[in-house]
């Protein structure tokens, strides 16, 4: 251990000269405020913020939580404690310290920690995410408390022992709901409550301390999942202790930076390298998939939250801090890059006053901007400052994943004449998943890069033995049969990408019974990322591929390609369809989505679930009885509207024409989905003149916010099964003057969760 513990010394004072990374602690600010806790006035930060139309921030509270929390201000403090410790300034001593009195002011006198405190000032004492219990808060309370009696021991040593007495209080807690080394049973949490246990022990050489941590991390190391076929490779198994199959989730997982920790403190190399190796081998999932929301019974990919990231990155940087191990700083600062772009939409997770947006959905980013999330990117940012600058150039926005995962939700595949039924459900990918019996043969369409790829079923139910799988890619084809298990998710062969457009084929045989498959996952024995900044591909070989030296290689060019198929973004000729003064734009032939749904079409329409086939909607019969034959008139604007079959288009970057016409003004019915969608469209004029005007929209159900106007109220809709939700929702419109010249076509943005439901001309 004398090694590992040089190589710790020697590294970080390095690390501090390291990537150019800037911290704009400016939303954090904004989010911090003074709270009078039943008499006490302690500083916090409000739990959310929600953007408004301008750009600017609101604090808001958690409906029936409260205003600010222990998890919060312990993750603030332990920012504030990390910046003050490689800054020494004064004021990140204050805003440590002032975070740190507040987790004092909600530890109760038996140590444990409320989390919440209502607007009123009063704690919450009874919310399940609140109330007194061995929980989450009382393990970021520990953690947040030892770390700073630990690094405030020389700056301040009265508070520095009055820290102490209050962590080995909440650690006596925690103890309580130990069950095998894991506190309540499970390592998510128990990993947080190791963190705190080891500053804890730094501090303290407290007997009992040491033999928890050796207790947990043993447990821990039991729960490490090193099976080579499983999607889990690399990770901890977080599923609680009656459970057979594995469970992980991307949020708070933080076993191997505690195993790392750990290792430090009791000296085991051992330990060390099993946590290093698996660390790379889960960065496999997190590269190619980004920072994954939860694995079941199927991969929940999205949202990925600031949350996940941060602890993976801060698992990565405390392992090269102690290693010195090249490959994990790379990983660790490619991971980082999920902030600044290099994620599945391609756009910054930070806002331009250092907001941490609260979250990436399939199609668009939540720009909401709460604690949490600020805080997670902020600790992200900290600990990929300390990196040598050597890696500065795998921390880039700009860098190209060539082997990205692929996930194919089974509903969506082509089902032939296979013995499959399609059902719905809420607790599965996408809200629907099929029933397979007999013989199946299931196609669909993929563009793979021509590296080899694992794959694997998502399954729920099962009631079956053993069942017969063969996947085809070209030339590739992989044949097993397998016992599975309900809600698991299994290896079902491996293929190679073509490198374009393939039909892909999992075939197959249920010999009696029937099985639930959700999902298909693909992800590359590789990792390979074209970095711009040297034209070279680094490639991450862990799978032994041959034709690639194993481990972590850099290699001239772009050495993997993938042809990708060209959308042609229509620019379609509509009719005019008269109404007296004013015209109405023929657009059901770029109509794309059913979200005004009638009763036979309750379970099947979709209006906000663009990842799956099924979703809520709205009840078309309460929009039916203030139509006038098909039009709804608003303050003297009609609108012309289909409710059967597809009655609205998502806005993809269509363009309409039309015989060029003088109008005075443009009026636009729509809504959005899954947030509020600022954009513009462009007007084109028969003499070559253009005018942007506004498509901006707020969520369906979130009420005007983006200067539109309410063209309907509905008093409910459907959900993704056809149920009636007691959730109002709306359409919107907005009217632009347009200019005083021939109009001929409109040009639309691409803002796919922005809806067209019918556009209006009013001629002069």
């Amino acid at each position: 251990m004398k090694k590992i513990l040089a190589l710790f010394i020697i590294v970080l004072p390095v690390a501090l000269a390291g990537i150019n990374v800037e911290l704009d602690l400016g939303h954090l600010e904004f989010l911090r405020d003074e709270f009078d806790i039943e008499g006490s006035v302690e500083a916090g930060y409000w739990i959310y913020a929600d953007r408004q139309p301008d750009g600017s921030y609101r604090h808001a509270q958690a409906p029936g939580e409260g205003v600010t929390c222990v998890d919060d201000v312990a993750r603030a403090a332990i920012l504030y404690l990390r910046l003050f410790e490689k800054s020494a300034e004064e004021s990140h001593y204050l805003k440590a310290r002032e975070a740190l009195d507040f987790l004092l002011a909600m530890q109760d006198v038996d140590g444990d920690f409320f989390n919440f405190i209502f607007a009123d000032g009063k704690i919450n004492r009874n919310g399940p995410t609140s109330r007194k219990g061995g929980n989450w808060w009382t393990a970021r309370g520990l953690w947040a408390l030892s770390t700073g009696a630990w690094v405030l021991s020389q700056r301040d040593p009265s508070y520095s022992m009055e820290l102490a007495r209050a962590s080995h209080k909440a650690f006596r807690v925690l103890l309580n709901y130990e069950r095998d080394g894991l506190i309540q049973g499970y390592t998510d949490i128990s990993s947080v409550a190791l963190l705190g246990a080891v500053e804890l022990y730094r501090i303290s050489n407290d007997l009992e301390v040491l033999n928890f941590i050796k207790r947990c991390s043993g447990s821990l190391r039991s729960k490490l999942i090193t099976d080579n076929d499983s999607i889990f490779r690399g990770l901890v198994d977080e599923n609680a202790p009656q459970e057979n199959v594995p469970h992980w989730h991307g949020w708070g997982s933080r076993q191997l930076e505690a195993l790392a920790m750990t290792a430090l403190a009791l000296e085991d190399d051992e330990m060390l390298g099993l946590a290093a190796d698996a660390f790379k081998d889960g960065a496999m999932l997190l590269l190619s998939a980004g920072p994954v929301y939860s694995l079941s019974g199927f991969v929940q990919l999205f949202p990925q939250i600031a949350y996940a990231a941060e602890a993976a990155i801060s698992t990565g940087y405390t392992l090269f801090s102690i290693t010195n191990d090249r490959e994990i700083a790379t990983i660790t600062a490619l991971l980082g890059s999920w902030f600044i772009g290099l994620n599945s939409l391609g756009q910054s997770m930070i806002g331009p006053n250092g907001e941490g947006y609260d979250g990436m959905e399939f199609s668009h980013i939540n720009r909401n901007a709460g604690a949490e999330s600020t805080i997670s990117m902020l600790l992200s940012l900290e600990r990929l400052s300390r990196l040598p600058d050597e890696y500065e150039k795998y921390f880039s926005g700009t860098i190209e994943l060539l082997t990205p995962a692929k996930v194919i939700e089974a509903e969506a595949m082509r089902t032939g004449l296979s013995e499959v039924d399609t059902f719905q459900g809420t607790e599965i990918s996408g809200n629907a998943a099929l029933k397979v019996s007999g013989v199946f043969s299931l196609r669909e369409s993929v563009a793979l890069p021509p590296v080899p790829y694992s794959a694997f079923a998502g399954v729920g139910n099962v009631q079956t033995g053993p069942v017969s799988f063969t996947l085809r890619l070209g030339e590739s084809r992989s044949e097993v049969t397998l016992s599975i298990a309900r809600n698991s998710i299994f290896k079902v062969g491996g293929i190679t990408g073509t490198g374009q457009d393939s039909t892909l084929t999992l075939g197959g045989k249920v010999g009696s019974g029937s099985f639930d498959l959700d999902q298909l996952v693909f992800l590359p024995d590789l990792i390979a990322l074209y970095i711009p900044e040297s034209d070279e591909t680094l490639v991450l070989n862990h799978r032994a591929v041959p034709g690639y030296e194993e481990g972590m290689t850099a290699l001239p060019g772009r050495i993997v390609s993938t042809e990708r198929k060209i959308v042609q973004v229509p620019t379609v000729a509509v009719d005019l369809i008269e109404n007296l003064d004013q015209v109405h734009l023929d657009l059901r032939a770029l109509f794309d989505n059913d979200g005004l749904a009638t009763a036979d079409e309750r379970k099947s329409s979709n209006f906000d679930n663009p990842q799956g086939i099924f979703g809520a909607s709205y009840p078309a019969q309460e929009l039916e009885k203030s139509l006038i034959d098909g039009r709804l008139e608003i303050s003297g604007v009609e609108f012309a509207i289909t409710t059967k079959g597809r009655d609205n288009m998502r806005l993809t970057g269509q363009a309409v024409t039309f015989v060029p016409e003088v109008f005075s003004r443009i009026c636009i019915l729509g809504s959005a989905n899954h947030g509020d969608y600022t954009g513009q469209a462009m007007l084109v004029y028969e003499d070559g003149t253009t005018q942007n005007i506004s498509v901006s929209f707020s969520d369906w159900c979130g009420g005007p916010s983006m200067g539109e106007d309410i063209a309907f109220t509905f008093p409910s809709r459907y959900d993704n099964t056809g149920n009636i939700e007691r959730i109002k929702c709306m359409l919107y419109y907005r009217c632009i003057e347009t200019l005083d010249r021939p109009l001929k076509t409109i040009v639309f943005p691409q803002i796919p969760n922005v809806h067209i439901f019918a556009i209006t001309l009013r001629r002069k």
